[in-house]
């Protein structure tokens, strides 16, 4: 019985892992690339990197994921690495096989950011509740995180501002700007989202013990 619930679990997970995956491929390429939003993470250098040599930005990001993909290990263990090989491997291919499409574009850039980052967040916090990242930097911040002790999203969004500063000889000054502010809502969308997680997962009694 513990053997079929264990498989059970496993296909959730996997399950939930892919939902998260496909949220972050949407956001990407039906946002992130068409309207330039260079943020701080494995797509924003992607997307930069792509605009200097004549690479596919799929194939830079499943690049750029691999080199990352032995610190995780090392640091966070081989459940980590399982999950964020599977993560790596499927983002990618989601990407090449989503259309290439702006119906989903609103007029507004502002609003565009903000899905995107509602996208990207969810993809996010999905990874992070089951113990592994999209790879890239965030595999970077998860282990920075824990060896300091700070949330996640403060690494992410640290990481991403100077990755973001980058893009400034590039797409100048307000493109470098609009990064750094989209990568640092980005973490704080994060810590947000996990704290919310954490006051519905702890027993109301422990809740009214820590408050007192």
């Amino acid at each position: 019985m513990n053997h079929i619930k264990l498989q059970r679990q496993t296909i959730r997970d996997y399950l939930m892992l892919s939902i998260g995956t496909l949220l972050i491929a949407l956001a990407v390429k039906e946002y992130l690339i068409p309207c330039k939003i260079v943020t701080g993470s494995v797509s924003g250098l992607a997307l930069l990197i792509g605009e200097v040599l004549p690479l596919n930005e799929s194939m830079i990001v499943l690049a750029l994921n691999i080199s990352c993909l032995g610190i995780g290990v090392r640091y966070l263990g081989n459940k980590f690495g399982v999950r964020c090989i599977y993560i790596s491997v499927l983002l990618p291919l989601l990407m090449a096989v989503l259309p290439e499409s702006e119906s989903l574009l609103t007029s507004s850039k502002a609003v565009n950011v903000l899905i995107f980052l509602c996208l990207l967040t969810a993809g996010q916090s999905i990874m992070l509740h089951l113990e592994t990242t999209s790879g890239g930097l965030d595999t970077i911040a998860e282990v920075l995180a824990r060896k300091l002790h700070v949330p996640t999203g403060w690494m992410i969004g640290v990481l991403g501002a100077l990755v973001s500063v980058l893009t400034a000889g590039v797409y100048g000054r307000e493109a470098a700007v609009l990064g750094v502010l989209a990568t640092l809502s980005n973490g704080l969308m994060i810590n947000a989202v996990a704290m919310v997680k954490d006051l519905k997962i702890r027993p109301v009694k422990s809740r009214i013990k820590a408050s007192a």
